[in-house]
């Protein structure tokens, strides 16, 4: 793998780079993991880690360990592609949130996790960890088990592959084999469930979102209480879904 010494590679390269190690991994990087997959030395990977930190395209957790960064995400939503996808989405998530009364949100693959790219928040909605470009377990929510259906992103598919994940709640799936299960069966039946998985006395139904070719764009979701019977919901999440995708021509 070329180094930062390598003749000719510029900041922007080694910057990149950083970025892309990022991106590939599943979970959080160290300054030593992220120097060797990027192969930039380790002094160069912290002076340009500190830069892209303090402009949000990485953040720093607690124990030290890196990701990729909101700011990012924010420059991202900037591109026509997205701002496409939210135009098309909002009316129909308006429509549905305001006949179901409940909270929707529109997610994209976001390296190891779903992006809530936008949110309506009905008059009967329950309490729920979705915020706008914040992010969500891909195995314990509706709309992450839908971008593990159908997104090709590399980071996605290594959760699958994963051989355990984080438990949220006594439900939460947490093995590979009953993971790589469920997500057989959103693919068969184009819905995604999550029944108090992240979050007890929350459940989520989600469909998958196309663009006119066929292509897979995003995942709507719908949050209810547990105690609902969402199944029933998943129908009108379907067709809100479709209905997005239908318009998604006019805009992407």
């Amino acid at each position: 793998m070329p180094t930062s010494n390598e003749p000719g590679r510029s900041s922007t390269s080694r910057v990149f780079a950083i970025l892309h190690a990022c991106r590939r991994s599943s979970t959080p990087l160290t300054l030593t993991e992220l120097a060797h997959r990027s192969g930039i030395p380790a002094a160069t990977a912290y002076r340009l880690t500190r830069e892209l930190i303090a402009e949000g395209a990485l953040e720093r957790n607690d124990d030290g360990s890196l990701q990729i960064g909101i700011g990012l995400w924010e420059l991202g939503s900037a591109a026509p592609r997205q701002r496409g996808l939210r135009r098309a989405a909002r009316p129909v998530m308006q429509s549905l949130a305001g006949h179901t009364r409940m909270v929707v949100h529109l997610a994209v693959a976001g390296h190891h996790q779903a992006v809530c790219v936008d949110k309506v928040t009905g008059p009967q909605a329950v309490a729920n960890v979705a915020e706008v470009a914040g992010g969500l377990p891909l195995h314990a929510t509706g709309v992450g088990k839908v971008i593990l259906a159908y997104s090709d992103d590399p980071g996605v598919h290594a959760v699958l592959q994963a051989a355990s994940l984080h438990r949220y709640t006594v439900r939460t799936i947490s093995g590979p084999a009953r993971l790589a299960a469920e997500v057989a069966a959103v693919r068969a039946a184009q819905v995604g469930y999550s029944r108090g998985e992240l979050t007890i006395g929350t459940t989520s139904v989600a469909a998958p979102v196309f663009d006119a070719e066929g292509r897979f764009i995003a995942a709507l979701g719908l949050l209810a209480p547990e105690a609902d019977q969402v199944d029933r919901l998943a129908p009108e999440v379907r067709r809100a879904a479709d209905a997005i995708s239908r318009r998604l021509p006019a805009y992407v």
